[in-house]
């Protein structure tokens, strides 16, 4: 008996592609683990600085944001070690790919955009809001995810609102838009990767 391929109509094309995707998106699901963690953080970070910056004039204030990140980094590359070692048997998919790819892409752009403010005595946050929200927003278009592009647009207004402020104002911006970008979109991931056993 001689097999035939199927002849697939525009339509069921697109239906095909569209499952297929589905599937991929499913497999990259993400559950929100990074966003609370950096969110909260970010939170605790920006408002301890303010404080130690502006209120006491603390000389080590910008020490929050160092001891933020070595508290943050090894948790978050643990909870990412553990997640690959569990799931090592799965094939690493496109969408997983690219995903992996912006938040990478976010860190390595971060890390200038904080030297080059450092050399020339500039607040990095205004840059590092603006780049996390190109991030975000690249993250709520590949998994069809629209608080992560709501979370994007608060970075990015926060980003112009830091522009007039002085001292460690911004630090309050930042604060506000992880709980406001980071936080929620976190926890609805959260709710979803619940809801769906991820």
């Amino acid at each position: 008996m001689e097999s035939k391929d199927e002849i697939l109509n525009p339509a069921e094309s697109l239906r095909v592609i569209r499952e297929t995707i589905d599937l991929a998106k499913k497999s990259v699901q993400e559950n929100g683990f990074h966003l609370l963690l950096w969110g909260w953080l970010i939170v605790v970070a920006g408002v301890v600085h303010y404080y130690l910056h502006d209120v006491l004039h603390h000389p080590s204030a910008n020490l929050t944001w160092g001891i933020m990140s070595l508290i943050g980094a090894p948790v978050a590359t643990l909870y990412e070690w553990r997640r690959k070692r569990n799931r090592r048997t799965k094939s690493t998919n496109t969408i997983h790919q690219w995903y992996g790819r912006i938040w990478l892409g976010f860190v390595l752009t971060m890390f200038f955009c904080i030297l080059w403010s450092v050399t020339h005595q500039l607040s990095p946050t205004p840059l590092i809001l603006a780049v996390a929200g190109f991030a975000l927003f690249m993250s709520g278009v590949l998994l069809r995810f629209n608080p992560l592009v709501y979370g994007a647009i608060v970075f990015w207004v926060g980003a112009f609102a830091c522009l007039p402020l002085q001292g460690a104002q911004d630090s309050l911006v930042l604060s506000a838009a992880a709980a406001l970008g980071y936080l929620i979109p976190g926890y609805r991931l959260q709710k979803n990767a619940i809801q769906n056993h991820v």
